[in-house]
C-alpha cells in the first residue's frame, strides 16, 4: 500500500490574503432611530404609491393604444401583467405598513438589526478561517459606533 506525503504548513512570512466578510450592523434602539426608520419606511411606501400611479397611467394608455389597433389578445395579457404587478405592490405595501408598526413598537435600548455590509480581514497561514470571517458585528447609537464585537 502506497503512502500518501505528509503534507506540511509552512507559515511563510509575508504570506496574507484579503478577504471579503460579512458584517453586521446593529443598531441600539432610541427616540430619534426609530423617528428614521419610520420615516424611512413612509418614504418607501410613498415610492410605492406613486409607482403605482404611474404605472396605472401609462398602462391605460397602452391598454387603449392596444384595443384602438384591435390587439385584443395582447391587450388582455398585458392587463395581466398589469393586475399581477399590481398585486405584487400591494404586497409590498402591506409588508411596508407592517414594518411601520413594528418600527413604532421598538423598545428603547434594545439592538435592531439594520442589515449586512461587506469588510476586509486579511488572513494568514496558520489563522483560524472561521473565526476571521464569521461573527464580527458593529453596533451603533444614532450613527456613532459603540462596539464592534467578533474581531
Amino acid at each position: 500500500m502506497e503512502q500518501k506525503p505528509k503534507i506540511e504548513h509552512k507559515k511563510v512570512p509575508g504570506q496574507k490574503l484579503e478577504l471579503k466578510r460579512v458584517v453586521m450592523v446593529k443598531a441600539i434602539v432610541t427616540e430619534a432611530f426609530k423617528a428614521n426608520l419610520t420615516k424611512e419606511l413612509e418614504r418607501a411606501m410613498n415610492n410605492i404609491d406613486q409607482q403605482m400611479s404611474a404605472m396605472e397611467s401609462k398602462g391605460k394608455q397602452y391598454m387603449d393604444s392596444l384595443k384602438n389597433k384591435g390587439m385584443m389578445q395582447k391587450a388582455s395579457a398585458f392587463k395581466q401583467q398589469i393586475d399581477d404587478e399590481k398585486a405584487r405592490q400591494a404586497a409590498a405595501k402591506s409588508d411596508l405598513m407592517l414594518k411601520i408598526e413594528e418600527a413604532k413598537g421598538l423598545v428603547l435600548g434594545t439592538e435592531f438589526v439594520q442589515g449586512p455590509l461587506e469588510g476586509p480581514v486579511v488572513v494568514e497561514v496558520g489563522d483560524n478561517l472561521y473565526k476571521k470571517v464569521g461573527g464580527a458585528e458593529v453596533i451603533v447609537k444614532d450613527g456613532i459606533i459603540q462596539e464592534i464585537r467578533g474581531i
